[in-house]
């Protein structure tokens, strides 16, 4: 998730760029100017190779990567600079940079020393920025920062995603997870949602703006890549699993996905970066959750956002009470889950549990609701009173969570660890620990038994 401030400084210098030319801005954000390579920002976005970025920033008439890149950099400094008090000298070496390769830097992209940047402040550095990008020369800039890679026209719609059905039936008992690693699917990108649908799971890879489809007949395989925005962070399928919902952060959009042909069939635009998302129980509106710390509802029948209100920091988790009457949205820097009565957008409660909030879920009779804590704890708050009646010390940052199929256990994962835990839903007991390696993010559990973990580290594990 990129720096707020940092971002909208970005876009408000440049209004009139495209929208992918703010995801670019955007993706410059999140790594404070400083890519790891212009091959990886390329990716980010949905290019090939950095050859293509390169002729469609021409297109846009914006200055190269390494241009744009540096004078990123700069404006962080100089916001860090102002709110912290810190020198150039100590921002660099926070950054593990030389601290003269940080002067030249300013010197090259401002034409000033830092002392003359840092007395001028953000509106001098800004003037700057826009002149510069005002001077490139070539074709004048056209409002389509063209994705080579993409063939779907994202004016085309899909058609209306089904309506939710409950299936409360249960053909047989579900055997209880045993604990032990199963298939593993690589997967590259870096891996960050995974969700069921049907037959198929459905993968988001944040730095490859593709959503993977993974095969579950047989031996679990890739068997469709689709291109889609910037960032893809959660994937909502629908009822039927012909098409889903994807959030692209840097898009700052929803896009449906057509499942069946495997395209991308339409977007919906948002105000700010969409991260979490939850699909009502009739399947007609899906809840976003945004950057700007809001809460989005959005109409699929007619492709609109229709009402949004504020809540206390949105972060990319929200879940939905079975009942359908209540969302919960984890304000991870608040440290509080929110709860929201829909479809009347109404901020309930806000529950406050501390930490950084990440992954919640909801029993199935709706009485507990279990929070992951970056912090390094499980929470469990009773709905009926509000209050907390479990906690689990972990000792390092949990994210993704879910409840197994049969409900009799809870699945953790550690971020930092490599880890991933089977907890006993009832005792909070430990039961198994899986060493998967890599950065567990977000747990999806399949109806017929199995846990899929997405490992940002290039893969999918099955949990059994």
């Amino acid at each position: 998730m990129p720096p707020l401030q940092l971002t909208n400084l970005l876009h408000s210098s440049l209004p009139h760029v495209s929208q992918k030319g703010r995801a670019l801005l955007s993706a410059l954000a999140c790594v404070n100017g400083h890519p790891e390579s212009t091959t990886q920002l390329a990716h980010w976005l949905g290019f090939h190779d950095r050859y293509q970025l390169a002729r469609a920033l021409k297109r846009e008439g914006l200055p190269p990567v390494g241009t744009l890149s540096a004078w990123t950099h700069t404006l962080y400094w100089i916001i860090e600079s102002q709110a912290t008090g810190a020198t150039l000298r100590e921002l660099a070496r926070r950054e593990k940079m030389d601290p003269a390769v940080a002067y030249k830097l300013i010197r090259r992209v401002t034409g000033r020393r830092w002392s003359e940047v840092r007395r001028e402040g953000l509106t001098g550095a800004v003037l700057g920025f826009r002149d510069r990008c005002r001077s490139v020369n070539g074709a004048p800039p056209i409002p389509a920062f063209a994705m080579e890679s993409r063939s779907a026209s994202r004016a085309q719609l899909a058609p209306p995603l089904a309506s939710a059905r409950v299936d409360r039936t249960r053909s047989q008992p579900r055997a209880r997870l045993r604990g032990v690693l199963g298939e593993r699917v690589p997967i590259d990108g870096a891996p960050f949602d995974v969700a069921l649908a049907s037959t198929v799971a459905l993968v988001t890879r944040g730095h490859a703006a593709a959503v993977d489809v993974l095969a579950l007949n047989g031996t679990p395989r890739v068997s469709r890549t689709i291109a889609v925005g910037p960032v893809p962070t959660r994937v909502v399928p629908s009822a039927r699993a012909d098409s889903a919902c994807v959030t692209s952060q840097f898009s700052e959009a929803v896009d449906i996905i057509d499942l069946e042909q495997g395209r991308l069939a339409a977007t919906i635009p948002v105000p700010g970066h969409p991260l979490g998302a939850v699909l009502s129980r009739d399947g007609q509106t899906l809840y976003v959750s945004t950057n700007r710390d809001r809460l989005v509802a959005i109409a699929l029948a007619r492709r609109a956002v229709v009402v949004d209100i504020a809540i206390p920091h949105g972060s990319p988790h929200l879940c939905r009470h079975p009942s359908g009457h209540r969302l919960y949205a984890s304000g991870w820097r608040a440290g509080v889950v929110a709860e929201i009565d829909v479809p009347a957008m109404r901020l309930v409660r806000a529950f406050k549990l501390g930490g950084i909030v990440q992954e919640v879920a909801v029993s199935a009779d709706g009485q507990n609701l279990y929070a992951a804590n970056e912090a390094g704890w499980l929470d469990v708050v009773h709905l009926p009173t509000g209050k907390r009646t479990g906690t689990l010390k972990l000792g390092t940052a949990a994210l993704g969570m879910a409840l197994s199929a049969d409900e009799a256990d809870i699945v953790v994962g550690l971020l930092h660890a490599g880890v991933v835990l089977v907890v006993d839903r009832h005792t909070l007991e430990i039961r198994h620990t899986l060493r998967t390696g890599g950065k567990p993010r977000v747990v999806a559990s399949h109806p017929k038994g199995p846990v899929l973990v997405a490992n940002e580290a290039g893969w999918v594990d099955f949990i059994i």
